[in-house]
């Protein structure tokens, strides 16, 4: 079977995936999720990446990026995980991969599964029964989103975020709405494999 296809054009958001090796926890104390954050927000000041959302949690990660220039993602993305595991390792007196393989990628169709994705990811500590609601949890881009707190990196506003509403608390208001409105069908999203989630015409795009 085929790898799927990676896209490493510059203006199309994605969905990246990395996952734990071997159930390993990435992140046993808030000082990591700290660091992970510096290193994210390291790398994409060398290689210029928007960043719309993210989660992290005990074996997986999730993000929704945009590269700003072709090839981005991939470099930043391997700056990001390379040091991270250098850290992690060298903390808690380690050795062998962090990382289950590279990280899993899917190309976005905006007008259609950007919000989607969106909510899911704010919603994922709920799904994986880490907290009762997606504000308990620290995390996350939801702090940001829909409660307007910085909890240490600078989200990016999409388009379509920003056109929830003319004011930031208007935006913040609807915006945990669709969280708390979440469909079954969103969080589904978060399981697919790497490709492009998009109809026949998006993903002709790429052919």
């Amino acid at each position: 079977m085929p790898r799927p296809q990676r896209v490493q054009q510059a203006g199309y958001v994605q969905h990246i995936v990395c996952r734990a090796n071997d159930q390993l926890v990435l992140f046993p104390s808030n000082e990591d999720c700290a660091q992970y954050i510096a290193l994210l927000n390291e790398a994409r000041s060398v290689f210029p990446l928007y960043i719309y959302n993210y989660v992290l949690l005990d074996h997986h990660i999730h993000l929704l990026v945009e590269p700003k220039e072709d090839g981005n993602l991939a470099r930043a993305m391997e700056m990001v995980q390379k040091n991270y595991a250098k850290y992690f390792n060298k903390k808690y007196n380690r050795t062998g991969h962090v990382f289950q393989g590279r990280y899993k990628s899917f190309v976005i169709q905006e007008d259609k599964y950007f919000m989607a994705c969106s909510r899911a990811i704010d919603f994922d500590p709920v799904a994986a029964r880490k907290v009762d609601a997606p504000e308990d949890y620290k995390w996350s881009g939801y702090h940001v989103l829909a409660l307007g707190q910085s909890n240490g990196i600078n989200l990016d506003e999409h388009t379509i975020y920003r056109e929830l509403g003319s004011t930031s608390k208007e935006r913040q208001m609807v915006y945990k709405a669709l969280v708390n409105n979440l469909q079954t069908e969103d969080l589904n999203l978060l399981e697919r494999r790497a490709g492009i989630l998009g109809d026949r015409e998006f993903k002709r795009r790429f052919k």
